[in-house]
């Protein structure tokens, strides 16, 4: 079931329920859950709820009949005002995930007044992904900025006939061949590479690599690590790269299990590259091993989350360019929308490594 953080919490559930109506999960005139109903299910206070509704009524989305309920409301091409709309279907707006925030914000800043965007969550889920590609060509949106879902399942011929032709796309990340399309992404080629050797350079030669579940850029990742470590003339033990874990929700225990192992084996394992998420999440594991970072092992973390600050001591971090990449998407859409024609652009971004005490 959905979750919603406490800091924002009306923001987030209104983005939500605004989201599910736009992509057609309530069809108009659908009587809407009632504010108790709401409450309940998501485990949210029914003075959030009310005002959340409330806000939706007042722009549009819903209606209210005495006596009757909440309804939804058909939502026209009048109401846009000469106004154009771009979809933006990311993982997850959630706000402890902060790339993305940063993300939909600096694409959010760099709009024009005369634009406005329609935010989706896939939840990282391909089956969604198909439902808001629906709900935005139903929406006859202008313009589409997306992040598919990691896992890269997606059907390449259903993904090209759920997009029009005539609708121009930015894809985050990662790239679907069947869509003509520009392209923006992190260099992780490059960020794994200069975080490897950031450690391979202190004198630790036994870097453990943790991969993403996004198989290009496992690909990309493993590249950028065999590339240090054949710059610098070491050998590379190919056994040191393992992959994220399978489980997302809660701990995966075989994965934990595997992972706290290679860490006890001090003399195999003197540094360690992976997300600051996962690091964090399963940052039990370095104390159940004993290791003292960064005495007997140097971290350097990928993304730069509020997690690299919240572990102790802080994370040395190559930070994922989120602010770079919203305002450079927002442009191009908008330049495509408008009718300007150059080539299809095909972008790897990366940012400086940020020293801390890892």
């Amino acid at each position: 079931m959905t979750e919603f953080k406490t800091i924002g919490k009306s923001k987030q559930f209104y983005d939500f329920l605004k989201s599910e109506i736009l992509s057609g999960e309530y069809k108009p005139n659908d009587k809407f859950p009632s504010i108790r109903e709401l409450a309940q299910k998501y485990n949210i206070s029914t003075v959030t709820v009310n005002s959340v509704i409330s806000s939706l009524v007042a722009e549009g989305y819903l209606y209210v009949e005495q006596g009757k309920g909440t309804f939804v409301k058909e939502v026209k091409n009048d109401r846009r005002k000469g106004k154009k709309m771009i979809g933006v279907m990311f993982f997850d707006f959630r706000l402890e995930n902060n790339i993305e925030a940063t993300m939909f914000n600096s694409i959010q800043e760099n709009l024009k007044d005369d634009y406005y965007l329609i935010p989706y969550n896939t939840y990282d889920d391909v089956q969604n992904f198909y439902k808001g590609l629906r709900g935005f060509t139903d929406l006859e949106v202008d313009g589409l900025i997306l992040v598919p879902p990691a896992s890269e399942a997606y059907d390449q011929d259903i993904v090209r006939s759920l997009i029009p032709k005539n609708i121009p796309v930015v894809f985050i990340n990662r790239k679907i061949s069947s869509v003509p399309a520009d392209f923006l992404g992190m260099d992780f080629e490059t960020a794994t590479y200069i975080a490897v050797k950031h450690i391979l350079q202190q004198g630790r030669q036994n870097v453990l690599l943790i991969r993403y579940s996004s198989p290009s850029i496992s690909e990309n990742m493993t590249r950028g690590y065999i590339k240090a470590y054949k710059e610098l003339g070491v050998p590379v033990d190919t056994n040191l790269i393992i992959d994220w874990p399978k489980i997302n929700d809660g701990i995966d225990n075989r994965f934990k299990e595997k992972y706290t192992n290679i860490l006890k084996k001090k003399q195999y394992v003197n540094g360690l590259v992976a997300s600051d998420i996962l690091i964090y999440k399963y940052r039990k594991s370095l104390h159940e091993a004993n290791r003292e970072v960064p005495k007997d092992l140097s971290i350097v973390s990928i993304n730069d989350t509020v997690y690299s600050r919240f572990m102790e001591p802080p994370l040395t971090t190559v930070p994922f360019p989120s602010a770079e990449i919203g305002q450079k998407a927002v442009k191009i859409i908008i330049d495509r929308i408008e009718g300007k024609k150059y080539e299809y652009i095909h972008e790897y971004i990366v940012k400086d490594l940020i020293k801390r005490k890892s």
